[in-house]
């Protein structure tokens, strides 16, 4: 991806034409978040990356807006659809040297992320367990001022929002915001 000046409206406009499950909000949210951990030590990962558009969303904001310039570790099995289709978008983008995708379900792909994460997005297994798995596995990793980004915390997915209700309490993180389903929680 050549570097040069970019308005917002064209890097929404960028990930807006990937297909997936964001509003313009969330996709708003996700190239923001890479500066809002410019501070904290540790990669970035999310959980769940479909046909890529929220990794592609993160590693534009990581790339352009955020001072770190950290790669985007993306954890999916690539079953359905198959990862083709994930990778063609990267390199559509220009964005191969910016997200590196891990092709394992989130359970068995911990130790291939970095050792600590400054934000993590989970947006794989919406089922109760699935979600309170990746919580109880994956939080231990972020670093204090690090990030826990939740998609479909909601009414919708009730499984999401029990998981993130029991296992993220107020003592340990600071709920900071919402955008539409996507909530921003801070590691004390």
């Amino acid at each position: 991806m050549k570097n040069r000046l970019r308005s917002i409206y064209e890097l929404l406009s960028i990930v807006d034409g990937i297909e997936g499950w964001l509003s313009n909000y969330e996709q708003f949210a996700l190239l923001q978040l890479p500066t809002m951990v410019d501070h904290v030590h540790g990669g970035i990962v999310e959980i769940g990356s479909f046909k890529g558009k929220s990794a592609i969303a993160l590693a534009l904001g990581s790339l352009i807006l955020s001072h770190q310039k950290r790669p985007i570790y993306a954890i999916d099995p690539f079953v359905v659809p198959p990862f083709h289709f994930f990778w063609d978008n990267v390199l559509n983008q220009g964005l191969e040297s910016f997200i590196v995708p891990i092709q394992k379900h989130s359970v068995d792909a911990l130790q291939d992320c970095p050792d600590e994460i400054a934000a993590i997005f989970i947006d794989g297994d919406h089922e109760y367990a699935g979600v309170k798995s990746d919580i109880l596995q994956y939080a231990p990793k972020v670093a204090a001022g690090g990030l826990l980004v939740f998609h479909d915390y909601s009414d919708y997915w009730p499984g999401v929002r029990k998981a993130v209700d029991e296992c993220c309490s107020p003592s340990e993180y600071e709920y900071i915001t919402i955008y539409d389903s996507m909530l921003f929680i801070r590691k004390k």
